[in-house]
């Protein structure tokens, strides 16, 4: 009886502990214009299949976005109906009609770190279904589209709050947990636009247990340079063995023969710090900068590339050119403004000889007036 005494409480405390935490999943619930068939169990998938379909219902088509590759834990045919099912829909390549699609709201809720939090989530959105659950989701890599409060950022009416055809909100409740509220008070504003086919809305519960986007900025960039480190030791080793040979003239020692070298060598997305961006890249072979791309962003991390731009060269008769760069080290001259102006002006000119053609064509044919053979008359 002691032992019991004791032993239940323990008992308790575990089963109140495991019951105080949010669930270990992100979950997405969606409001269409289209409706959907609901299933009682929603079925669970990937997070990078569900980060995929998440951006590209934030697409559009001056920003679009890629759905990637296909998981390998994913069958391929699984994967293609959840796209189908849980995407935007795509318009047709040679649809004429000037349907109006409805917009595109994502919202996104972190720092769920308690099971209180997520049921007072839940209460916000009922009768909202659950389109999908994805374990280890967290932060999307996209950029919050408004600064502006609940209310008018939801609204797709808005001018000031409200730019191009989607919207990106996230917020975090550990920071502001009145934000619940005023979801609340506007679902039903949300679900009035889904009805009309105004602007359709997801609702995104993060996983609170996946890494930040600082943490997956850090395991890119220690991959990108093992990756890296790992390419210059091979390319350093190849290089020393085949320096070895020897002239068969002089005895002198020939030059070091990289066997490497007739292969494209990959340059990294970002390089740790500015020296060695300029180091591997030959400071951007001279026709550009190293710089930050993460500079602005308050983060830790750092991302250096090359940013290329132009130069002035002079010709052997001394004529000085103006030529832009681009590539990932600055190494090939851009040349699309002189084909596109080579090329506009050909076409140019070949219409307008064809114009001419077809002018002189059409005036030849047509027929001379009967005035000019009434006045004649023969001589007697």
């Amino acid at each position: 009886m002691k032992l019991n005494s004791f032993l239940l409480p323990a008992l308790a405390g575990v089963a109140a502990a495991a019951t105080d935490s949010a669930p270990q999943h992100a979950e997405a619930y969606m409001l269409r214009h289209t409706k959907q068939t609901t299933t009682s169990n929603a079925p669970s998938i990937p997070d990078s299949l569900a980060e995929a379909i998440l951006l590209q219902r934030l697409s559009s088509p001056d920003q679009p976005s890629a759905l990637g590759q296909i998981p390998e834990s994913l069958d391929q045919d699984e994967a293609i109906s959840y796209i189908n099912e849980f995407a935007k829909p795509a318009s047709p390549l040679f649809d004429t009609s000037n349907v109006d699609e409805p917009k595109q709201l994502v919202i996104a809720f972190s720092g769920i770190s308690t099971a209180l939090q997520y049921k007072q989530l839940k209460a916000a959105i009922p009768r909202v279904p659950l389109a999908f659950t994805a374990p280890g989701l967290g932060r999307l890599p996209a950029k919050v589209s408004s600064e502006c409060a609940f209310g008018p950022s939801i609204n797709p009416k808005g001018g000031k709050c409200w730019s191009g055809e989607t919207q990106y909100l996230h917020y975090d409740l550990s920071r502001d947990s009145n934000i619940v509220k005023q979801l609340s008070l506007n679902l039903a504003a949300l679900k009035s636009y889904a009805n009309k086919g105004l602007m359709e809305t997801t609702i995104v519960f993060l996983d609170n247990s996946a890494p930040s986007s600082s943490e997956l900025r850090k395991r890119q960039l220690n991959f990108q340079q093992k990756d890296n480190s790992g390419a210059l030791a091979e390319t350093a080793e190849t290089t020393f063995v085949s320096s070895v040979h020897k002239s068969s003239n002089d005895g002198a020692p020939a030059k070091a023969f990289d066997a490497l070298a007739g292969r494209p060598t990959v340059v990294p997305h970002c390089f740790a710090s500015q020296n060695a961006c300029e180091t591997s890249t030959s400071s951007c072979s001279g026709h550009g900068v190293c710089v930050d791309r993460w500079a602005k962003d308050d983060t830790d991390s750092a991302c250096f590339f090359c940013h290329c731009g132009k130069t002035v060269e002079a010709d052997a008769k001394g004529r000085e050119h103006l030529y832009y760069w681009g590539g990932a080290t600055c190494q090939k001259r851009d040349v699309s403004t002189p084909f596109w102006l080579f090329a506009g002006v050909t076409i140019a000119l070949v219409a307008t000889v064809a114009f001419s053609i077809g002018l002189l064509f059409t005036v030849g044919e047509e027929k001379l007036p009967g005035v000019i053979g009434a006045g004649v008359s023969r001589s007697k």
